[in-house]
């Protein structure tokens, strides 16, 4: 009797999991092409049609039907549930040059900045003067503390955590509106820096450096200091509506584990399979691993990473990221069909990511990913090889020439 239960939870987890890119994207009318989905008369059609077609992505209007619960929690704790809503938003504009990239991406994507960045809470809302009567704060001595503390953290390299202290400092400084705008860097006149004067509750003003620098003539945002955009260790290619990750992101010192894994295949927003492929090579135990499928329901791509640890015999997890000297030279393709999605390297370095925008996200079965892997020497070839060969799923091939192995997946 309970084998029965959990084969009927398994199989209801598994259906709700497949259908869950078209749920979230529900609210879209830009479906994929393809046969109209309200023709389609069974569960058995419907779930065809997504593997075929792929299903609409996550737009910024659905993602805030999808927060209207806590929407709704924050007018009860403003005492307003039974009264129109009162403005409770930071008033945020953009220039003539952000709003244009800001319109490309909206065209493309479905992903509207401008709706996002103006439904920012006002910590000077109801909720937040009930807060300050209950817990009394000095919102300009804490703002100025908050900041202090982000340029410590920023001149301390922590580009990503100085970031969250603005945006902590922007929002206890009761923040009532906010000029989002780009000025020409003095090295390089294509390029620009992105720039945001605050305006707060008290009448005073702030001038904020998000970490942003854009190449006009590219399409790349960065940042200068290469901990990429805010410090989050992500670089985006406007143009080609691609994030992607740099060699020294942060995420490097914290290496690989089955952990990580086993936490994105509880969170929804990402559907991907992965293969991990384990040998042994100059005295240490390594691991190359690779993923496809869709991410933030609103991004399809694919990773590849290498990491290694000391070899004793135990059987641990976690892998750390190799040093520089060990890093191979990468290279990744993520297609649909005999549409290419993804192109990435060749790159040395050791985790070559690729999270292309747009309207349609698919399952990760229906994705092919093309990837490379140049290795010093032939014995890690072979180790290599030899680790895709012992892989259980079988469903990897692949082909050698010098020390390049060559995969499909």
């Amino acid at each position: 009797m309970i084998s029965k239960i959990i084969s009927t939870l398994l199989s209801v987890l598994l259906f709700l999991q497949t259908m869950l890119p078209a749920a979230l994207g529900s609210g879209r009318k830009d479906f994929p092409e393809g046969e109209s989905p309200e023709n389609l008369t069974s569960v058995c059609e419907y779930i065809n049609y997504v593997q075929q077609y792929g299903a609409p992505s996550m737009d910024t209007e659905t993602f805030f039907k999808a927060l209207s619960p806590l929407a709704l929690a924050r007018r009860v704790l403003g005492g307003k549930i039974f009264y129109p809503e009162e403005e409770s938003f930071i008033d945020v504009t953009l220039d003539e040059q952000l709003s244009q990239i800001c319109g490309y991406l909206t065209e493309n994507t479905g992903i509207d900045v401008d709706m996002f960045l103006n439904r920012m809470p006002n910590f000077g809302t109801a909720a937040g003067d009930i807060i300050n009567q209950v817990i009394p704060l000095n919102t300009g001595h804490l703002r100025d503390l908050f900041y202090k503390t982000g340029d410590k953290a920023r001149a301390d390299g922590f580009t990503a955590l100085s970031s969250l202290l603005y945006i902590i400092a922007m929002f206890l400084g009761i923040a009532e509106r906010a000029d989002i705008y780009t000025v020409p860097r003095e090295d390089d006149p294509d390029k620009v820096k992105v720039l945001m004067d605050v305006y707060y509750r008290d009448g005073t003003c702030d001038t904020i450096d998000p970490d942003i620098d854009i190449d006009l003539e590219t399409g790349h945002a960065f940042n200068t200091e290469g901990t990429g955009l805010a410090g989050t260790g992500f670089e985006f290619d406007i143009y080609d509506l691609t994030l992607y990750t740099i060699v020294n992101s942060w995420q490097r010192k914290f290496g690989f584990g089955l952990s990580y894994d086993l936490f994105a295949a509880r969170n929804p927003a990402f559907v991907y399979v992965t293969r991990r492929f384990k040998f042994s090579y100059a005295g240490k135990d390594w691991m190359i691993q690779i993923w496809k499928g869709n991410y933030a329901v609103a991004a399809n791509g694919g990773e590849i990473g290498i990491y290694n640890r000391e070899a004793n015999g135990l059987p641990k997890t976690f892998y750390k990221a190799v040093e520089d000297s060990e890093m191979p030279v990468f290279s990744m393709k993520i297609r649909h069909g005999d549409k290419e999605l993804v192109s990435r390297g060749p790159e040395t370095t050791w985790w070559l990511t690729g999270f292309k925008l747009g309207k349609t996200i698919y399952l990760p079965e229906s994705l092919t990913m093309e990837f490379s892997v140049t290795f010093p020497d032939e014995e890690m070839l072979e180790a290599f090889t030899t680790a895709i060969d012992g892989d259980t799923a079988h469903d990897v091939t692949y082909s050698a020439y010098g020390l390049t192995v060559n995969g499909l997946w």
